[in-house]
């Protein structure tokens, strides 16, 4: 048998118990099957209990040979302190039986320990419960259908808890629905009767993989929501990127969509404007559920004159094209991850158009397409960008859109990058009644570099309409240990107006070998 996706659960015994999907052999009758393999760690190793715990041969009446995959297990006790354990599965159909106490056998529930019995609840008992959506079971194109939408694949429980760990409310089950895959949730009170009510879908088809799977977990009191794109160069379902972003249950129960963003927990988001306070931005667009769509390339950048939202918002990446130039970035859509500013081919007027596009391939004429070196901008304020692709073509705003233009002045190449780190203004203060912004172009380095603080720029906007540059400042950067990866403070104190004011910018440190990918 070869592993596929799984989920690791610890057992009553101590023991950890590694579900996974396998391509079984024919002596167990072929297809895919439900595997299960015990470790006294829960890194490993694992033994395999030697034959699959679940044969696609079990789920009768099955609709193809692979829908016995992607399972999970959900483990918790009864009002009167006994344990179960539901392990849940499936592709296009979704089912659930119960486990043993051992862990590695179904529990028997018709009679019958010689075989598995399958099928839906309201018809009888039996071991393996397949699943209802809104009432309904497989209908046409053998299909689970709801409001519109159809059960996938990749079931994954969960369950709220209370401050003291007790489990409330009702049983979640989130899955991949639809082809391009969508995450969504369902409910129900009853896990075993494998009867959902269909919440909602929760996230849109990602930019970059006809695939999404998820996980939800509670960690210090707060709730995850992993899931994966592709991302990568040469990313792709078959190329899988692991993502996470935080999210909330409401009171009621439902769940709002969970925006996938490039930055997710610990990334940086940013902000490029010109002088004049215009952003770099895209056009929003919707990732539809059409294969012929993807991938994506060649999507229109625009310049963004009012707002700062998610399509203005900018993940700043060491370059693709040498990762450990200091002076190279990759710009990273944070609304469509694994987007990035891509030079396109000349014009015939000598200028080049910047796009959105993803790394499809991975090759080195996408990663130099991908990657600008940074440069001061005019007065050494700002910075400019000028493409690795083309050299001496430097990212400006003319006639209203961003290109890609030879040699121009330097104060109209020039650029400011804003980060949401800067603090806000204070409620009280009245000497700037306008927006600060601590900026820093470089803000990603590797263990044992030092610091470097000459690309701080302070800007303030001030509600008259006027822009002013601070140019005098102080840092703690003698203080900030560089000699560990981890997520570093800078902190900058500055003057104006004989008011002092203080801001934080974050630094992100990695290893050398993270930097060398």
């Amino acid at each position: 048998m070869s592993a596929w996706a799984g989920q690791v659960a610890k057992g009553s015994d101590g023991k950890y118990y590694f579900y996974y999907c396998t391509e079984t052999i024919s002596t167990y009758g072929g297809g895919k099957s439900i595997g299960v393999a015990v470790s006294d760690s829960p890194t490993g190793p694992f033994e395999d209990i030697g034959k699959p715990l679940v044969r696609n041969i079990d789920t009768t009446g099955s609709v193809h040979g692979w829908e016995d995959i992607d399972p999970t297990i959900w483990i918790e006790k009864d009002e009167e302190g006994i344990e179960h354990r539901y392990l849940g599965w499936g592709n296009t159909r979704f089912f659930v039986c119960e486990q043993n106490e051992d862990m590695i056998s179904v529990k028997d529930r018709d009679g019958d320990p010689s075989r598995l019995s399958c099928g839906y609840a309201s018809d009888g008992t039996f071991d393996i419960i397949v699943g209802k959506m809104d009432g309904n079971g497989v209908g046409r194109e053998n299909k689970v259908w709801f409001d519109g939408h159809f059960f996938t694949e990749a079931p994954y429980y969960y369950r709220q808890q209370d401050e003291n760990g007790n489990y409330y409310g009702p049983y979640y089950m989130f899955f991949a629905c639809d082809w391009r895959e969508q995450m969504a949730y369902a409910t129900t009170d009853d896990i075993m009767s494998n009867e959902w009510e269909f919440g909602g879908i929760l996230m849109e088809p990602s930019a970059t993989a006809n695939t999404n799977h998820m996980a939800v977990f509670d960690f210090k009191g707060e709730t995850y929501f992993v899931y994966h794109d592709g991302s990568l160069p040469h990313g792709s379902g078959f190329r899988r990127v692991a993502c996470v972003e935080k999210f909330q249950i409401n009171s009621d129960g439902t769940i709002d969509p969970i925006r996938k963003t490039a930055a997710g927990l610990a990334g940086k988001i940013s902000y490029i404007t010109d002088p004049d306070g215009n952003y770099l931005a895209i056009r929003d667009f919707e990732n539809v559920l059409v294969d012929g769509f993807y991938p994506i390339t060649g999507k229109e950048l625009v310049v963004d004159t009012f707002e700062t939202g998610a399509t203005a918002q900018w993940v700043l990446r060491p370059g693709k094209a040498s990762s450990d130039k200091e002076e190279y970035v990759s710009i990273e859509s944070n609304a469509k991850p694994g987007l990035y500013v891509c030079a396109g081919d000349p014009e015939a007027d000598g200028t080049v158009k910047p796009v959105l596009s993803q790394d499809v391939r991975g090759s080195e004429d996408e990663a130099k397409r991908m990657t600008f070196r940074t440069l001061k901008g005019a007065d050494g304020e700002g910075v400019r960008f000028e493409s690795v692709r083309y050299p001496g073509y430097y990212l400006v705003f003319h006639g209203g859109k961003p290109l890609l233009m030879q040699n121009p002045p330097e104060e109209e190449a020039s650029f400011y990058v804003s980060t949401d780190e800067s603090l806000p203004d204070d409620t009280d203060d009245t000497t700037i009644a306008g927006r600060r912004e601590v900026l820093k172009t470089v803000r990603f380095y590797t263990v044992g570099e030092e610091i470097n603080t000459d690309d701080i720029r302070i800007r303030l906007s001030l509600d008259n309409g006027t822009r002013t540059l601070i140019k005098e400042y102080t840092t703690n950067v003698d203080s900030v240990d560089l000699s560990t990866p981890g997520r570093k403070m800078l902190e900058v104190q500055y003057e104006y107006q004989g008011r002092r004011y203080e801001a934080s910018i974050a630094i992100d440190v990695v290893e050398a070998e993270y930097r060398g990918q």
